[in-house]
């Protein structure tokens, strides 16, 4: 399927706001695949579809999940939010036609994060954190510092992320946890 077939499709599944938060991560993700030489047509579906899993509404996504096969972990039901990914996944596959590997990834890491992200994935999570719309405290820091260094700009989303998932007494979902714990062990290698 063609890129404007899936944005249209995607057009018509989404609430008008969450269309529109897609294209500035479209913008934003084809804006950093330029800076670290990622594949342009992978980046650009990966990024519009990221919230493709969004046209279940969260109260009913633990009960879509299971009747599609995907796995729910205890933190996911406990946080249904978190359930957009894997089942924008399940729709990239089966409504959008995606076989790609890497696309499909980062579709599913885009909310949480997870040791063992390339590239694309890493653009992916961050685009979606520093899209036009975006409008928080530290989103500019985070907006300079991702065309500056991947894993820096990933080290900070991550700090944020957790901090804000404190501050509300949400749960940290481990894979958030695991990606942050690899780039810092990693730097600490290097400097060792």
């Amino acid at each position: 399927m063609k890129l404007q077939a899936m944005q249209d499709l995607l057009q018509a599944a989404l609430p008008k706001k969450r269309y529109e938060h897609s294209l500035g991560v479209l913008a934003a993700a084809k804006e950093l695949a330029a800076i670290y030489e990622v594949d342009l047509k992978k980046t650009a579906i990966a990024a519009l579809l990221h919230d493709c899993g969004r046209e279940i509404p969260t109260k009913e996504s633990v009960g879509k999940a299971l009747e599609l096969g995907v796995v729910v972990d205890p933190i996911e039901k406990s946080q249904p939010i978190l359930l957009h990914a894997k089942l924008g996944v399940y729709y990239a596959k089966h409504k959008y036609g995606v076989a790609d590997k890497e696309i499909l990834k980062a579709i599913r890491l885009h909310t949480t994060g997870d040791a063992g992200m390339d590239k694309l994935a890493k653009i992916v999570y961050l685009a979606d954190l520093i899209e036009p719309h975006r409008d928080y405290e530290g989103v500019e820091v985070l907006r300079e510092l991702v065309k500056q260094d991947l894993d820096t700009a990933m080290v900070r989303a991550y700090g944020q992320t957790m901090q804000y998932l404190l501050a509300q007494n949400l749960l940290i979902h481990p894979s958030c946890v695991a990606g942050y714990n690899e780039i810092i062990l990693q730097r600490k290698k290097i400097k060792a």
